[in-house]
């Protein structure tokens, strides 16, 4: 950010930074064996545009998917939620391959200039309960959501950070720990 942008109080959010998704790839092991947590998915979630530019993107999405998902047997799909974002959404019984996925979607966004669409990854996880852990792009931090019905089991989620705070880079600040209603992975 510039000095005219302080002066004029505009601000720049920081441009996603797609290569911390990998640090699920290892904490994937903590989580499975001292949480018990089983992967069920995985998703990535951006914000489409109107422009002949992004269609182009989304279509070059899609054919590295089928080339990927075929090599990978990771099997996806695209909707839109009720917000009108898009979600890619994979199934995977390795869990690296669901990481590299998400990691090829964010970085073909981020190639054709639509780094700014992306939204969210999500990983699934289950047991006892559904637990998400959620990487938001626009901070560069995971962060764990446990929804309970329409409310969110917070003691969970902060037992799960103090397990995980060594292993992820956790967002700090609670208050950005935005539940996702409704994530259709």
């Amino acid at each position: 950010m510039g000095l005219l942008d302080t002066l004029l109080g505009r601000s720049k959010l920081p441009k996603p930074k797609p290569d911390r998704l990998f640090a699920m790839s290892t904490a994937y092991i903590t989580l499975s064996t001292n949480l018990n947590l089983i992967s069920k998915g995985a998703g990535i979630c951006f914000r489409p545009i109107e422009a002949s530019r992004f269609r182009n993107a989304q279509i070059e999405i899609s054919e590295l998917l089928q080339r990927s998902c075929q090599e990978t047997n990771t099997t996806y799909k695209m909707q839109k939620d009720s917000y009108g974002y898009l979600w890619v959404i994979l199934n995977d019984e390795h869990f690296e391959d669901l990481v590299a996925t998400l990691y090829l979607v964010s970085q073909t966004l981020a190639e054709h200039g639509f780094d700014e669409q992306l939204l969210c990854a999500v990983f699934k996880f289950g047991n006892e309960s559904t637990v998400y852990w959620i990487y938001n792009y626009k901070q560069a931090r995971f962060y764990p959501f446990v929804p309970k019905g329409k409310q969110r089991d917070s003691t969970y989620e902060f037992r799960l950070r103090s397990v995980m705070d060594k292993e992820l880079p956790i967002e700090k600040d609670v208050e950005r720990w935005y539940p996702l209603w409704d994530i259709p992975v």
